[in-house]
């Protein structure tokens, strides 16, 4: 098949912006192959048209599928996507992730899923991206969060090259697959554990607002993936939809959204601002 007339799909979720820049590099380095490729958000409105998802998996010869890292799973409304796919036959398809350090067999859980829908997975891989969870747990408290220039390296040194091996792998047709071997399959099964088992969403009860500072400008709740945060009576609330995916507490221009009282320390618990290069919250609509 001539390069020239291989269509790609790609679908991602991001919750903070670091899988969108992943997706974005992915695109523009395939399209220097000549490949022709598109990219879809999880949240925009042509994935929420079922219709449109599958017309456009059938006219595509590759689908690629990308998310973040949660625990050595996916999130759960990326999840759910999968699930709703329709099922086909031999689907040529690839998968990628965002992580911060460790991802153990994170990018599997996605192949395991998309195989049962009929997708033929030959490459799956992770991402290290810029850190962009540090709160006051005793495992995350001292990982450092940087802005702008200070994640460059992480970007040029990190991601860059792995996303460019992974376009080598997708143009010469060759097989990766990350994570299969007994310790990170282990590993990641532990974390998964915890995710899933002891209910994510329980993490929401640790959310609250500053009101010396909030505005109420209702970005968190506009912003929200899953519609999870609600304000009434002067009140905002967390139900039990939430993903962790702290882009309300990142991402609120007052820095008002505190997750446990510590974070009213802004200087020891700084948020992250995204992965810069053009990035802008409304992008992980499109």
């Amino acid at each position: 098949m001539e390069l020239f007339s291989i269509k790609i799909t790609i679908f991602y979720f991001s919750g903070t912006g670091n899988t969108w820049w992943a997706t974005e590099q992915l695109q523009q380095m395939l399209k220097e192959k000549k490949f022709e490729v598109e990219y879809f958000s999880a949240e925009s409105k042509v994935v929420q048209d079922g219709n449109k998802v599958n017309e456009l998996i059938n006219q595509s010869d590759l689908v690629g599928f990308g998310y973040p890292i949660y625990g050595s799973d996916i999130p759960l409304v990326f999840m759910d996507f999968i699930k709703n796919l329709a099922p086909l036959k031999n689907k040529n398809a690839f998968v990628y992730t965002t992580m911060m350090l460790f991802s153990g067999d994170g990018a599997l859980v996605a192949r395991r899923q998309l195989r049962k829908k009929g997708f033929k997975v030959k490459q799956a891989t992770n991402i290290r991206m810029p850190n962009n969870i540090r709160l006051p747990y005793p495992i995350f408290k001292h990982f450092p969060i940087n802005n702008g220039a200070e994640n460059d390296w992480v970007k040029k040194k990190k991601a860059l090259p792995k996303i460019a091996k992974l376009v080598d792998r997708i143009v010469n047709n060759k097989r990766w697959i990350q994570g299969w071997d007994p310790a990170n399959v282990a590993l990641g099964l532990m974390q998964r554990m915890e995710m899933r088992f002891g209910k994510v969403y329980k993490y929401a009860r640790n959310y609250s607002v500053d009101e010396e500072t909030c505005t109420q400008c209702m970005q968190c709740v506009d912003n929200c993936p899953t519609e999870n945060i609600t304000f009434e009576d002067e009140i905002f609330s967390w139900g039990k939809n939430c993903l962790f995916c702290l882009r309300c507490y990142h991402f609120c221009p007052e820095d008002a959204v505190l997750f446990k009282k510590p974070t009213l320390d802004r200087k020891q618990y700084p948020r992250y601002k995204g992965p810069g290069d053009g990035f802008t919250l409304d992008k992980l609509k499109k």
